[in-house]
């Protein structure tokens, strides 16, 4: 198998721009080999995050693995490898990850990660054919894609093992995997750590935005001080006026697909004492000395140095202020994500809309009457599975505190701050609640 190694470069690029991602070392004929063209992807699309970079490198080197393994590149150098690949050498991969998982009987990778890995590879070989190399990869093809589920396939794996296989086996370990993946529901008292933790304060506001809307880093990312068209009416909250508690916000999120949703005012107030007031003006000087042009109206979040936050940036900042909230309190726990933010919100929105009905009626009946707002909310297609986790989530946290009421969504509504304040206790146990889609 060939010898591929990682490393972490840091330099100043040709523009003055300090800049970090892996590189991939490769050994062969005793000589270490950099891997030019795997390392000037890395470069152009990864160095915004450490961790993108990280993750990228990882999936490039097993996959280089995979076909040094292969008849077809025997007495090839690593150095033509990328010349070579072609569609098929991705859907082989991606089958061989599946027979050794199932021969393994191992809940992991499940069937999306293998996928999203060569996802990854087919994302390398676009940048490749956009920028002029020559590659055997079509892009435009989806035959780089295994369906485990297809009846040729579950038959060409079942006759390469001994055990029958079919597709309920694959689910079955997916579902092994997901059930080991659990997370917990963030408390008041780690929320307020984890905000506090943060060296850059944009990315608190918008930790506290996420846990009072559910958006995405991405959409967060898109969240505008100005807003048009269908959010011509999003404003800062001092331009805004008196109106109804919550307003109507379309995004577009995971997938590029629209929805809309609501947005409670006193959120808006409260980003613009935190971060609009303080520190948007300087940041928007420093993003015009930077770029040359005055900043658009469609960008809010910036970061100290005047760019716009990225999700990858949110990534990288979040596991960072995590380390730093873990060595002021030993208690906050390691688990932690941007993400939590998530799992928070449609706990307590459930909690509003039906108080001690959580404890009195059925999941049916409740999935019934909430379902399209939290679709719409959180962004799912299929909710029913997920969102039953969530019934009985809240439902511990409001026999624990009976009585107490968060009213974000609906009319006469709270913030997120107000909410965290008058729950102080509420939630500083933590929950188990399944895993999502994130």
């Amino acid at each position: 198998m060939l010898d591929i190694s990682r490393q972490v470069i840091s330099y100043v690029d040709h523009l003055g721009k300090s800049t970090s991602h892996y590189v991939l070392i490769a050994q062969e004929a005793g000589q270490r080999i950099l891997l030019s063209h795997a390392n000037i992807y890395l470069h152009r699309e990864t160095s915004a995050s450490i961790k993108t970079s990280m993750r990228y490198s990882g999936v490039i080197a097993m996959f280089y693995r995979f076909l040094s393994e292969q008849d077809k590149y025997v007495g090839i150098s690593v150095t033509q490898y990328h010349s070579i690949v072609d569609n098929d050498d991705i859907k082989r991969w991606q089958v061989t990850r599946q027979r050794a998982r199932l021969e393994s009987d191992s809940a992991g990778p499940v069937s999306e990660t293998i996928f999203e890995d060569a996802r990854v590879v087919l994302s390398i070989f676009h940048w490749l054919n956009s920028n002029g190399y020559a590659t055997n990869v079509n892009v435009n093809l989806k035959t780089w894609v295994a369906n485990f589920k297809s009846d040729d396939m579950l038959n060409y794996l079942q006759s390469k093992e001994t055990a029958k296989i079919d597709s309920s086996s694959i689910r079955v370990l997916d579902r092994e995997r997901r059930q080991k993946t659990r997370k917990s529901l963030i408390t008041n008292d780690e929320i307020r750590d984890l905000i506090e933790a943060f060296s850059d304060p944009v990315y608190g506001e918008m930790f506290r935005l996420s846990l009072g809307t559910a958006m995405r880093p991405v959409e967060l990312c898109r969240f505008p001080y100005y807003g048009s068209g269908k959010n011509a009416h999003i404003l800062p909250f001092s331009s805004m006026g008196k109106g109804a508690p919550t307003v109507a916000y379309t995004t577009v999120g995971k997938g590029n697909k629209t929805r809309t949703i609501r947005v409670n005012t006193k959120d808006l107030q409260s980003l613009e004492w935190n971060y609009i007031q303080p520190y948007y003006r300087e940041r928007v000087e420093k993003y015009e000395m930077r770029f040359g042009h005055k900043c658009p109206l469609s960008q809010l979040f910036l970061t100290k140095r005047g760019t716009p936050v990225t999700p990858g940036n949110v990534a990288v900042r979040t596991h960072a202020a995590k380390l730093v909230a873990m060595s002021r309190n030993p208690g906050f726990r390691e688990s932690i994500s941007f993400y939590d933010a998530r799992h928070w919100w449609p706990t307590q929105f459930l909690i509003s809309f039906f108080g001690g009905d959580l404890l009195t009626k059925t999941t049916d009946v409740l999935f019934a009457a909430c379902a399209e707002v939290l679709r719409n909310q959180m962004g799912h297609e299929s909710l029913e599975t997920t969102y039953k986790h969530y019934v009985d989530l809240a439902r511990v946290v409001f026999m624990a505190h009976k009585g107490m009421v968060n009213e974000l969504v609906i009319e006469s509504g709270e913030s997120v701050e107000e909410f965290i304040n008058r729950l102080r206790l509420d939630t500083n146990v933590p929950v188990e609640v399944a895993d999502d889609e994130e």
